[in-house]
């Protein structure tokens, strides 16, 4: 039998209680979008308690991302084909378990093993989210329903520093960093009892799964994502770059095979026509270049005021709370403005976050880097709002709805391989110019250093020995891969005035080379952004009308058995 694309979704009344579902939905997109920037603030504390190296504490991180970006164009088929409900549910309860599970890790190992897992129930609950609100909402209100969505990913994203310092520092329970996971349990348990009840199922196109397709889109997602990831720790090696280069040859092998099952009659993985829209294609390098950008400006400030200032994990997020009360407020107001402006509202966005964080860069070179940041914060969140919650509209509008989670998995994808680049691009710059800039650094420091520790009693020859071997502790490490960890030779200073000396020398020499190191990084991950206004420009003037208005002979899914592969 043959399934026309018949505007059926669109002709039905519109669900009664779609509002508390997407109540439901964003408290699940709420979750694993948090999880995202979270647990940034918590490296040090867990870093403390497990006894871990600090290159541990880094797949932390990554093993959360690459489970995240392996399973969400898989997991965006397999809802369309046996139900975005039943996905979401087993993406909410596994999402829950792993937290809780992290939380009660005892090692570093078995942190990072229920991460990546995670990671995964992450990738297989982000689609069914966005694939819900398409095929519950009339196409009137999916603009207003995507705007909400985007207000509560860029929040989300944003307040996970302040939410993970404000757990760290009340320390309930004495529970120090775990809090950080628990918080999911309670939230996930709610989510998935009001999901039972309210959330009504739905499907797209029907057929096989394409499991040769989704090994393939796997393979590439790792290609890409794994030499991200590891490059910075280990320098980067001959491999990384071979492996990111055969990501292209294995992503043409994925849209042959996919055009192959297209000719054969047979449901593909990801449809190429989903290419062949502008409002599509332009939509998935916009997100991946505005994600780049976005989460690389978010990560650079993070290590800056942590590592750099010296600063609390509490203290950090409260000084980048401008930035998500800035995405609250621009998430707020966008629909109405996108209404206006059409594809304008993310040039505007994009262009309000490019001034912002020309901004940050010349509060750091000029001012400093506590309150003074606030106003080029909370400018470049309203951009990043006007940008973030939009976006998924436009891109997604001409979308059919029978393709809703195949869509949503690629734009996912997409999201989080910029989430990758950006902390890729932002770790290179970041700590190669703490390398390239620490020699000028600790030279700027020794001067001080020197005095103080004649005035503390050392003859001025011992003196300058001690500054001598101080300036090549600094620089030892701050070439070092792993920054936190003390060079050979390099112990902890005597106690009394001469240990003062060089505790204040350290941060001064820090606190210098970081705010040049974090001017050149927020140099680097503002090209996404600009890359962004850039690619507006592809995108139609007006949202796409929904497929269903083609040529109803151009739509043709046959739903019989498939012919073995």
């Amino acid at each position: 039998m043959t399934e026309s694309w018949t505007d059926e979704h669109s002709a039905a009344p519109p669900n009664p209680r779609r509002w508390l579902v997407l109540a439901v939905v964003l408290a699940g997109a709420f979750m694993i979008l948090l999880a995202t920037t979270i647990v940034n603030v918590a490296i040090a504390p867990i870093q403390r308690d497990l006894q871990s190296t600090y290159t541990a504490m880094e797949w932390v991180i990554a093993g959360y991302a690459l489970g995240y970006g392996l399973l969400l164009i898989p997991a965006g088929r397999i809802g369309d084909r046996f139900g975005h409900r039943k996905l979401f549910l087993i993406g909410v309860a596994g999402f829950t378990l792993a937290s809780a599970a992290s939380a009660l890790a005892a090692t570093p190992g078995q942190l990072i093993a229920f991460q990546v897992v995670q990671g995964m129930m992450a990738g297989i609950l982000n689609p069914p989210v966005l694939a819900l609100i398409q095929t519950t909402f009339p196409a009137k209100e999916t603009g207003k329903a995507y705007g909400i969505y985007g207000a509560i990913g860029g929040i989300a994203t944003a307040s996970g520093p302040l939410l993970g310092g404000l757990l760290i520092a009340w320390d309930l329970g004495g529970w120090d960093w775990r809090p950080v996971f628990l918080l999911n349990v309670p939230i996930g348990l709610a989510t998935f009892v009001a999901a039972l009840i309210l959330v009504p199922e739905s499907r797209g196109r029907r057929g096989g799964l394409d499991v040769i397709g989704m090994l393939l889109v796997s393979v590439a997602v790792l290609l890409l994502a794994i030499p991200l990831v590891e490059g910075q720790r280990l320098g980067w090696p001959a491999w990384t770059f071979v492996s990111m280069a055969a990501a292209l040859p294995a992503l043409a092998a994925f849209a042959g095979w996919e055009l192959r099952r297209a000719r054969r009659a047979q449901v593909p993985l990801v449809s190429m026509r989903l290419f062949a829209h502008r409002s599509f294609s332009a939509g998935v390098g916009i997100s991946l270049c505005y994600f780049a950008g976005f989460i690389g400006l978010l990560f650079a400030l993070s290590l800056h005021l942590q590592i750099g200032l010296e600063k609390s994990a509490l203290t950090t997020g409260l000084i980048l709370l401008p930035f998500s009360f800035g995405t609250l407020v621009g998430a707020a107001i966008s629909d109405n403005v996108a209404r206006a402006l059409g594809r304008g509202v993310l040039m505007l966005g994009a262009g309000i976050v490019i001034v912002g964080m020309v901004g940050i860069i010349a509060t750091i070179h000029w001012w400093g880097s506590g309150l003074e940041l606030l106003p080029a914060l909370l400018f470049a969140g309203f951009g990043s709002g006007l940008v973030i919650a939009p976006s998924v509209e436009i891109v997604l509008a001409g979308v059919p709805w029978q393709d809703a989670g195949a869509a949503s998995g690629v734009l996912g994808t997409a999201q989080r391989l910029g989430q990758a680049i950006g902390v890729a691009v932002a770790g290179v710059v970041l700590f190669g110019t703490l390398g390239s800039y620490s020699a000028t650094a600790a030279e700027k420091a020794s001067p001080e250093l020197q005095a103080s520790l004649v005035a503390a009693g050392l003859p001025p020859a011992e003196a300058s020995a001690a500054t001598t071997a101080f300036a090549d502790c600094f620089i030892r490490q701050s070439r070092a891969s792993d920054p936190t960890a003390t060079p050979p030779g390099c112990e902890d200073s005597a106690p009394g005035p001469v240990g003062a000396a060089f505790d204040d020398a350290a941060t001064s020499a820090l606190e210098t080379n970081f705010n040049r190191a974090v001017q050149w990084t927020v140099g680097a991950v503002l090209v996404g952004v600009i890359l962004t206004f850039l690619l507006v420009y592809l995108l139609p003037r007006r949202p796409e009308e929904p497929w269903a208005q083609a040529s109803k002979t151009d739509w043709i899914v046959t739903t019989e058995p498939e012919p073995a592969q």
